[in-house]
């Protein structure tokens, strides 16, 4: 005969404790398994090995790199005005020589190349590293785990992103040659931060705040402040991060669930003893 919890068996307390414990296993094991599942996602429209892209020479092009400097600082000055209208065209070759000569940009160079302003978006030749399947850190590596880069290689359709303090990059489209990008990773993928950290920089900072208007007219990237023109909200973590979110939502709620109902069972099991102890004791 298989074992009858009783009045004073533990079994009905262990059970509960058992079925919680397994509950919490299963959670954690589903929070590991999620960045194996994303990389086998990844792996289908990214590759292994890099394919660098073209950076525009400085050497040679110096009168052109001062010409934009010139432009650029007439434009901030111009913003320092608060009454005055200040504007910047830009051109595809302007966009490729900033990344090429300036350092604010450096992480740019060989990953982002503008091929053309359309009327209405960028396009933009990308070779952008992400992060490929978790690993245990090889000798040298900082951590336990780690990971091998994995490089996503295609063309972006987007557009100037001005938000309040900040200037984006908004990203409409992907193409990647020979694979399909899933929605989710596009919805991650919406806005490129790029000048994040210098929303502080006594340099760039005021010039990000004080810019109106960020579009593209004519073929060209405009940057403008015009006056009595309010500027945009700034722009949040909940944009830029829709589908991270959307999953740390979940499983904020699957956790929230878990310790709902351990600790609903956890209550349930110790006033049940005790009403067993008290009606034995009655007895």
């Amino acid at each position: 005969m298989p074992p009858q919890a009783t009045a004073r068996s533990p079994l009905a307390g262990c059970m509960i404790f058992i079925l919680a414990l397994l509950i919490m296993v299963g959670l954690i094991a589903f929070t590991a398994w999620m960045p194996f599942r994303q990389a086998n996602e990844i792996e289908k429209f990214t590759k292994a090995s890099p394919a660098p892209l073209a950076v525009e020479p400085t050497e040679g092009n110096e009168a052109k790199v001062n010409a934009l400097v010139e432009r650029l600082e007439a434009f901030r000055a111009d913003l320092n005005d608060a009454a005055k209208p200040a504007r910047v065209e830009l051109t595809a070759d302007d966009l490729n020589l900033a990344i090429a000569a300036f350092p604010q940009v450096t992480e740019l160079r060989k990953s982002f190349r503008v091929r053309e302003i359309t009327a209405d978006a960028l396009l933009i030749d990308i070779c952008y590293q992400l992060n490929g399947r978790p690993r245990l850190a090889k000798e040298g590596e900082e951590g336990i785990m780690a990971s091998d880069p994995r490089y996503l290689i295609g063309t972006i359709k987007g557009r100037p992103h001005l938000a309040r303090r900040e200037l984006a990059l908004q990203v409409d489209a992907l193409d990647v040659p020979g694979a399909t990008v899933p929605q989710g990773f596009l919805e991650h993928f919406s806005t490129l931060r790029i000048f994040e950290r210098y929303l502080k920089d006594p340099v760039l900072g005021p010039v990000m705040a004080n810019m109106t208007r960020a579009e593209i007219k004519d073929g060209k990237m405009i940057l403008a402040r015009v006056p009595g023109e309010n500027p945009p909200e700034v722009v949040s973590d909940a944009t830029f991060q829709k589908g991270s979110q959307r999953f740390l939502t979940l499983l904020g709620g699957a956790a929230c669930v878990f310790l709902a109902f351990a600790a609903t069972m956890v209550f349930l099991g110790i006033r049940k003893q005790k009403r067993l102890e008290k009606e034995s004791g009655g007895n």
